[in-house]
C-alpha cells in the first residue's frame, strides 16, 4: 500500500503556494482585460470603416510596417521573453491561478 505523505502547514510552504496563485490571477486578469480592450479596438475601426471616417489602407498601412520592422520585433521578443522569465508559468497553482483570472477576472 501507498502512503502519501501530507505537507507540513509551516509559513514557507503556505507562502509558496499562495504567492503563485496570486500572481496567475493577477496576469490572468491583465490578459482578459487586454483581450476586451482590444476587442473594444477592432470593434472602434470597423466601425470607423464602416462610417467611411477611415479607410481600411489607413489602419493597414501602420500595422504592415510595424510587423515588416525586424528591429522592433526582436526587441518585443526579446522583452516578451524576459517578462516570460519571471513567471512560474511551470506551476500548477500559476496555472490555476491563471485560469481563475481569465475566468472571473
Amino acid at each position: 500500500m501507498v502512503t502519501i505523505a501530507l505537507p507540513d502547514l509551516s509559513t514557507t510552504f503556505l507562502i509558496a503556494s499562495i504567492v503563485p496563485i496570486i500572481i496567475g490571477f493577477i496576469v490572468g486578469v491583465i490578459i482578459r482585460n487586454a483581450i476586451k480592450i482590444g476587442i473594444a479596438i477592432a470593434v472602434l475601426v470597423v466601425l470607423l470603416i464602416a462610417v467611411g471616417i477611415l479607410t481600411p489602407s489607413q489602419v493597414l498601412t501602420p500595422l504592415a510596417s510595424l510587423v515588416k520592422s525586424g528591429s522592433t520585433q526582436a526587441a518585443v521578443t526579446a522583452y516578451a521573453n524576459r517578462v516570460a522569465g519571471y513567471l512560474p508559468y511551470s506551476s500548477v497553482t500559476f496555472l490555476i491561478g491563471l485560469a481563475v483570472g481569465l475566468w472571473k477576472g
